[in-house]
């Protein structure tokens, strides 16, 4: 469908001082296609978005226009801090996890193989570290890093650790994000820098340990699953679920001590893995709470599905560094911005908590819908065969692409 307008959610980007004014045009013409184009490539959004003034023009915009995209994200998050809805607390958390994109070519910024989680095989694509915040009303992504693979003996070479740490010091010493708990995986739990540098910014953890992680127990060092073979659970319901629950404050290799948490689900279905053996520094925390609070690592999982099917994420097609993290930073401006309620005057309403991202793409598009039925009354005075076969033209031109690609 022709894009005749842009998507009102994107006018925020007039405040933003890290962008000119011809870069803001831009900028809502990418975000707008992010979000309601049916192609998210630089090619697909240029031919979809009819403002867009060509696939050169957005081009030169995502890599040669003297623009921060740090200054950008940091503008972005100052935006959605003005508004309750999606404002942060000390009560929310910071998430980190990665995610793989696959991709076909070569040509690309730090591809390489990547084992993915999800696909349960080793796949040629981009390895995307993200921090997540979220709380019970709101969620969205805070920033990110590109993992690029190196020879084993190359030097000064970044290691998925290391890009996480540095999030943290960003998200502490530059952004502010007050809240004070970080959730992560398995993999992320092995790093006992991760956790120290956590601690140093005197904030706490939860993360979850691999079965044959070593724990201290009556004097002896034993794995955690074989520790779970000997203990005697407390059934309790945390979140109208059932658990079975044994809990102590224990210690753990690399990790000193911790309060180790080990529970396991009842469930009917065929659930992977439903023991979960989660640490924390939250030794006095009521173990409910770690249950409760570990669930929130989810809403990151949901934000990689929704982002690679509606949004784009793993269609960037960029060569160069630059152009990549631009196109990977107005992503995370469009998930944020398309959940305020663009009839909201100051674009500060957000919609509701419960509606999906998938909810506010449909009301984003039918604002799209919109302004080409706008834009058909705004033609009024032409003739109905001139009208219908300037859109037929509109329609042919915004699709031609994907028929060649198909």
């Amino acid at each position: 469908m022709p894009i005749t307008d842009f998507l009102s959610c994107t006018r925020v980007f007039d405040e933003f001082e890290s962008l000119s004014p011809a870069q803001r045009y831009h900028a809502k013409s990418y975000a707008t296609g992010l979000v309601a184009a049916s192609n998210k490539t630089v090619a697909g959004i240029a031919r979809e978005v009819l403002p867009a003034q060509g696939k050169r023009a957005l081009n030169k915009f995502l890599t040669e226009y003297d623009w921060d995209e740090q200054q950008f994200n940091h503008e972005r998050l100052e935006e959605l801090q003005k508004h309750g809805e999606t404002r942060w607390s000390q009560d929310g958390y910071i998430i980190l996890d990665d995610t793989i994109t696959e991709k076909a070519g070569d040509d690309v910024p730090g591809v390489g193989h990547f084992y993915d989680h999800a696909e349960g095989d080793t796949v040629w694509g981009q390895d995307l570290i993200y921090a997540f915040y979220a709380d019970d009303k709101t969620a969205y992504p805070l920033t990110f890093r590109l993992y690029e693979k190196q020879d084993e003996d190359a030097s000064n070479h970044d290691t998925k650790y290391d890009l996480a740490r540095e999030i943290v010091t960003e998200l502490e010493d530059e952004v502010g994000v007050p809240a004070d708990t970080y959730l992560f995986d398995s993999w992320f739990a092995h790093d006992s820098a991760l956790v120290e540098h956590i601690e140093s910014y005197g904030n706490d953890w939860i993360g979850p340990l691999r079965s044959n992680r070593q724990v201290t127990y009556a004097g002896e060092e034993i794995s955690v699953d074989a520790l779970a073979e000997r203990i005697d659970t407390v059934e309790r319901n945390v979140e109208d679920e059932t658990y079975h629950i044994w809990t102590k404050k224990l210690p753990v290799s690399q990790l000193g001590d911790v309060k180790l948490v080990i529970a396991e689900k009842e469930t009917d279905e065929d659930e992977e893995n439903p023991v979960k053996y989660l640490a924390t520094n939250k030794i006095d925390a009521p173990t409910e709470h770690v249950i409760r609070s570990y669930g929130m690592r989810w809403r990151i999982e949901t934000f990689f599905e929704d982002s690679k099917q509606d949004l784009g994420l793993g269609d960037c097609e960029m060569q160069t560094d630059e152009g990549a993290s631009r196109h990977w930073h107005l992503l995370m401006a469009a998930y944020s911005l398309v959940r305020l309620d663009p009839d909201s005057r100051a674009l500060g309403t957000v919609r509701s908590k419960a509606s999906s991202l998938r909810a506010n793409l449909e009301h984003s598009l039918k604002e799209a819908v919109y302004n080409l039925l706008s834009w058909v009354r705004d033609n009024d005075d032409r003739g109905v065969d001139d009208l219908m076969q300037e859109i037929d033209h509109l329609f042919v031109h915004s699709t031609a692409d994907a028929n060649v690609q198909s």
